[in-house]
Order: structure tokens, then C-alpha cells, then sequence
């Protein structure tokens, strides 16, 4: 059970918003507001697999940005991690080792009730801008994309610096080997949730000062 009353009935109302949102925004070509199966369909067709082994999950999610999130995200988010070769080679069991990086790509998804609010592409090296481009061109759904300076960018969860055109879908680049791309709306709800759950944490952190 929550600590907080408010933070639990902002949850209820942060996710049923967020679901209504991600069957609306998106059209069908976009990558984030796409369905599990159409995205698993996808990787697996051309060589993806899914981590299936806990302790392996366990270390490739270490450091991502998403987790400290996941609290308020409620029962109906998951985390799906990929992993797709380089070249397109369907990787054997002994490659996936948990301290073994294998040339390729981590792809790191958070669904709620089965859709995609964020995903976070991994490159074992630094990614070219080739495939930067790339990617953010399959996510741009045909709408394009803005470059989005500090002072223009509105609340945030994640922080980014660059937007859709239609402004559904923000992203961010992570060094040189990530890049996330994140529903506007979960994005600017789980800012909100952050800032309303610190305020609230606040008084009882500073007691007896």
C-alpha cells in the first residue's frame, strides 16, 4: 500500500489518462503507442529475441532512466527487454550471458496495459549517426521531428531535446550509444506525479530540524 493518499489517487487518475491517450495519439506507423504483439512481431521476424532470464533482465535494466518510475506507473506497466544482433543473426542461449556485451542492440520497452510509452535503444559501441537518423525517423510516425531547446521544453520527466512534430512523442540523447523516446503526455504525467510526490515527502523529511 502507498504511503501517500494523494500520490495513490493521482496514480488512478495518471493511468486511466495515459491509456486513453496512447490509443488515441498514435497512428499506426509510429514505434512508441504500438501494440506488444505488433512489436515483437517485428524484432523476431528479423533475427530479435526477448531476455527471459531474470538475473539478466535484472542487469540490463542497472542505470536505465525508466526505473525510478515504475512505482507510479501502477500494476499495469511492464518492461520488456530485446536484444537484436548487429547484423541481423539470431543469437545463440550461450551468447546472452549477463556480463557479456554482444554486438548489437538492447531494446528496453515499458508497456502499459500492452502499449508502448517509452522505449530506450541501446548500442553495444557508440551508434553511428546513420542510425540515430534512423531511429528517429521510424519514430517520427511521418510527422517529423523539432529540435527543442531548455528554455522551450515544458515539464518533464526524462528531460529531452527533441519532439515530434505533432508533439506526441519526445526524445532524448543519452551519450553515444542510447537514445529514449517517450510518450508526451506519460512523460509530462510522471513529472508531475515526481514534483506532487517530493512535496509531499518533504515535511516528514525535514522533521525535527
Amino acid at each position: 500500500m502507498m504511503k501517500y493518499p494523494y500520490i495513490q489517487r493521482a496514480l488512478t487518475l495518471f493511468t486511466a489518462s495515459i491509456l486513453l491517450s496512447i490509443f488515441t495519439s498514435h497512428s499506426a506507423e509510429a514505434r512508441v503507442g504500438e501494440s506488444k504483439e505488433s512489436i515483437e512481431r517485428r524484432l523476431t521476424s528479423s533475427g530479435g529475441i526477448i531476455y527471459r532470464d531474470d538475473k539478466l533482465e535484472a542487469a540490463r535494466r542497472r542505470g536505465m532512466p525508466y526505473m525510478q518510475y515504475m512505482d507510479f506507473l501502477g500494476s499495469s506497466a511492464d518492461v520488456r527487454i530485446y536484444f537484436k544482433s548487429a547484423d541481423g543473426r539470431r543469437p545463440t542461449s550461450s551468447e546472452l550471458e549477463e556480463k557479456r556485451v554482444n554486438a548489437g542492440w538492447d531494446l528496453h520497452v515499458v508497456y502499459i496495459n500492452g502499449k508502448s510509452v517509452l522505449e530506450v535503444y541501446k548500442r553495444s559501441q557508440s551508434m553511428s549517426g546513420y542510425e540515430s537518423n534512423q531511429l528517429i525517423a521510424l519514430q517520427g510516425g511521418g510527422s517529423g521531428w523539432k529540435k527543442v531547446g531548455k528554455e522551450e521544453a515544458e515539464a518533464s520527466a526524462f528531460g529531452y531535446d527533441m519532439e515530434s512534430s505533432d508533439g506526441s512523442v519526445r526524445a532524448k540523447k543519452l551519450g553515444g550509444d542510447r537514445i529514449l523516446f517517450v510518450d508526451a503526455k506519460v512523460d509530462a504525467g510522471l513529472a508531475e506525479m515526481r514534483t506532487n510526490d517530493l512535496l509531499e515527502k518533504a515535511p516528514l523529511s525535514v522533521e525535527g530540524f
